[in-house]
């Protein structure tokens, strides 16, 4: 049981769940929504990064995307969650070919 909870919390599924909420929060203007996709990701980048700071910082574009989304600028709201999307393709591009 205790596996398949840590794979929920540091795999696909919160990859996917973040991804999704932070494109339902620019799409919707809802920053609450993107506040929530940061902090559903903090675990998975955390255990990318290897406890480092490279992608841990991924969180703070979504946070980021969020104050865009609260002062109308959503076209810096969506260049903002771009960079968690392509690490998440880079991502699923290197587990799928191996």
């Amino acid at each position: 049981m205790s596996e398949i909870f840590v794979q929920i919390i540091f795999g696909w599924p919160t990859i996917i769940t973040s991804i999704l909420l932070s494109i339902a929060g620019v799409w919707f203007k809802k920053p609450v929504l993107l506040v929530v996709a940061g902090v559903v990701c903090l675990p998975f980048t955390y255990y990318l990064s290897g406890f480092r700071t490279p992608a841990a910082i991924l969180p703070l574009f979504q946070f980021g995307s969020a104050y865009a989304v609260s002062r109308q600028k959503t076209l810096i709201a969506w260049l903002l969650i771009a960079p968690l999307v392509m690490i998440a393709g880079i991502l699923a591009y290197a587990v799928l070919t191996q």
